[in-house]
């Protein structure tokens, strides 16, 4: 890492856990590296042993399942100062089920997980870290189920354009769709219905 690097990886880091001091910090940041993907390159793949985990520094990771057909379906996404990696997969140590690529041009600042769950008995700022991340993937989780069982499209395009601002316009409308359940086409169709409820009348 460069010193904006690490500026922005405490930065970050800090948001979750105050409690992150300059001692802690040093547990792992010797074995931080910055990486660049670009646009379609994986950080994560299929049947990989996971054992990194990433700060978003600059750009968009897609996390997705493919079915044995190739058909994508997207779990997710992470944008700048969010985490990049699959915890699921991590925790369960075994051949990953999820794929992580990157939608546009990305760094991220990787950190072994080893090194971190290590950190987290040994610091009560990365004890505290880890458990607000896992509650917060928890509670995400617990929300997409919420939208996916319960909600119709619409409702779940507002939910995505809230909990994503801006996102829309960098990534591909059909990992939108993806995410949302539904055809490219029926999200055109939103998006126009949208648009003319907001024209002036």
């Amino acid at each position: 890492m460069d010193e904006a690097d690490d500026a922005y990886w405490t930065a970050s880091l800090r948001v979750w856990s105050p409690a992150l001091d300059a001692a802690a910090l040093d547990l792992v940041r010797p074995f931080v590296r910055a990486l660049e993907l670009s646009k379609g390159a994986a950080f994560l793949e299929t049947g990989e042993v996971p054992t990194r985990v990433a700060t978003i520094r600059r750009g968009v990771v897609r996390e997705l399942f493919v079915l044995p057909d190739g058909t994508e379906r997207t779990r997710g996404f992470g944008v700048e100062g969010a985490f990049a990696g699959s915890l699921s997969d991590l925790l369960r140590a075994g051949p990953s089920r999820t794929r992580v690529v990157a939608e546009e041009d990305t760094r991220l600042l990787v950190a072994p997980w080893d090194v971190l769950r290590d950190a987290g008995t040994r610091h009560e700022g990365w004890r505290e870290l880890l458990h607000r991340v896992t509650e917060r993937l928890y509670l995400l989780k617990a929300e997409r189920e919420v939208e996916l069982l319960s909600m119709d499209a619409e409702a779940r395009y507002a939910a995505f354009r809230a909990r994503f601002p801006g996102l829309e316009a960098r990534i591909a409308q059909r990992h939108v769709a993806s995410y949302l359940g539904i055809t490219p086409e029926h999200l055109s169709r939103l998006r126009a219905r949208g648009r003319a409820a907001k024209a002036p009348t």
